[in-house]
């Protein structure tokens, strides 16, 4: 699919998509609370918009036992827990990464053996690597269908619990899944977690947890944890927050290409105290000189009079605000400095390499040559600057961010371009594109 952006102006409020990172966790969560025929033990999570990822997780819990009853077009379902009451012999996770390591540690509970694998780019992203030694030293069976360090992976358990160390300087993702499986196994676990990154990704985790009845303890440094045993997860009424991750190339729209001074975008759905580890998209706008605003849980954006101004900002544990942030670079005067790009290597694309290619088609210069470094040198000319297209042609990788970002930094550049793969999108913010589109407005003033 291709979508033509035109450049244009932006002004408007719209509400920010489910997080899809919260939804699989209360999913998974929903999954795992013992089966109850009586609906009133049944689990209700709210505004629960589906994206293909959110859609992945949900076939995944029913594929392992759940029952699932969508409520009405409020975005409520009823989950029946219900863990292995079916034991598949294989889960496809879609093109999840969340889903591929939150569900693997879970499915290696079960006795009988389940091979995880997925679909599309999850294949070609090494997201078993990290996970065999761990599941193993727990107790698990576990091989591998094909190549070491990708899907597919065959496991069965149950997991013992103990002692086991994680590597975390990678993803948080499969620590996550662990958290959730071992409250189920028989003895405690102690947790031992080296370098640990994307740190608000656990604290969500636990969050999740505690909504459900489970404890599991942190060191302060996010070092270690501490997970009873023989626990039972209890149904809960859970809402799902709205999606900083989704709403921060939205709000990057306000501060570059609102209508005029004091003008911007409004987006709704968005707690100013959660957890999601994209919320610090506030404080990159703050630092590049933006008007920003919070009243309750709607966030507006505004242009200023000034010319924003490059920044320097650490992406590490939000690693998925970087194509977002260098969309609002390339409008600052001067170079922003980002760091965390070796977070960026294994997401949908190379991101750090497709972010610095397709904007170069805008005529945005990126250098990546410093460790761990994104160089974003901001266009120069005039009070608000206009991007140059230098090909009009860009393409999204099959990567969602991608598509948003390049959507956004196209608003302000000189002449249309075309964004192909824009259905990318679907894998976490279908209504992206409509949105983008509620929000436009003809010309500049």
């Amino acid at each position: 699919m291709k979508e033509t952006v035109y450049p244009s102006a932006v002004r408007g409020r719209v509400a920010a998509p489910a997080s899809k990172s919260y939804a699989q966790r209360a999913l998974a969560a929903a999954l795992l609370v013992p089966a109850c025929d009586n609906p009133a033990g049944w689990s209700e999570l709210r505004h629960m918009g589906l994206c293909n990822d959110t859609s992945a997780a949900v076939e995944t819990v029913r594929r392992l036992g759940a029952k699932v009853r969508y409520g009405d077009s409020s975005g409520i379902y009823y989950i029946e827990g219900g863990f292995l009451r079916t034991s598949p012999a294989e889960l496809s996770v879609g093109e999840s990464g969340l889903s591929a390591r939150l569900f693997t540690p879970i499915a290696a509970q079960s006795p009988a053996p389940i091979t995880v694998t997925g679909e599309g780019s999850i294949l070609r992203r090494p997201v078993a690597a990290g996970m065999v030694g761990p599941l193993r030293d727990l107790g698990a069976a576990v091989r591998y269908g094909g190549e070491e360090g990708f899907l597919p992976l065959t496991v069965s358990g149950p997991l013992r619990g103990g002692t086991v160390e994680v590597d975390g300087s990678l993803s948080s993702q499969f620590i996550t899944g662990l958290l959730m499986a071992l409250p189920l196994s028989a003895e405690d676990t102690r947790l031992v977690v080296r370098s640990p990154k994307s740190v608000p990704y656990l604290a969500m985790t636990l969050e999740v947890l505690r909504a459900f009845g489970i404890e599991a303890e942190a060191a302060a440094d996010w070092t270690e944890f501490r997970i009873p045993g023989g626990q039972t997860y209890r149904a809960a009424m859970y809402s799902v927050e709205g999606d900083w991750s989704g709403a921060s190339c939205l709000l990057v729209a306000g501060a570059v290409a609102a209508e005029k001074e004091g003008e911007g975008v409004a987006v709704s759905n968005l707690n100013p105290r959660s957890l999601q580890a994209d919320r610090a998209i506030v404080e990159a706008l703050r630092r590049a000189g933006a008007q920003v605003a919070f009243s309750g849980q709607v966030l507006t954006v505004r242009r200023t009079e000034e010319r924003l101004r490059g920044f320097e900002f650490d992406a590490t544990d939000c690693p998925d605000l970087f194509p977002a942030l260098a969309a609002l670079a390339a409008f600052c005067e001067g170079t922003t400095r980002l760091r965390g790009t070796t977070r960026l290597t294994h997401k949908e694309s190379d991101r750090a390499a497709t972010i610095a290619a397709e904007f170069a088609k805008l005529g945005v210069e990126i250098d990546l040559s410093q460790p761990d470094t994104m160089l974003v040198r901001g266009a120069t000319q005039g009070q608000h600057p206009v991007l140059t297209v230098r090909h009009a042609l860009l393409e999204s990788h099959n990567d969602h961010r991608i598509a948003m970002a390049a959507a956004v930094a196209a608003l302000r550049a000189d002449s249309p371009v075309v964004i192909d793969g824009a259905e990318a999108v679907n894998k976490s913010y279908p209504g992206f594109w409509d949105d983008l589109n509620r929000l436009r407005i003809e010309s500049y003033e």
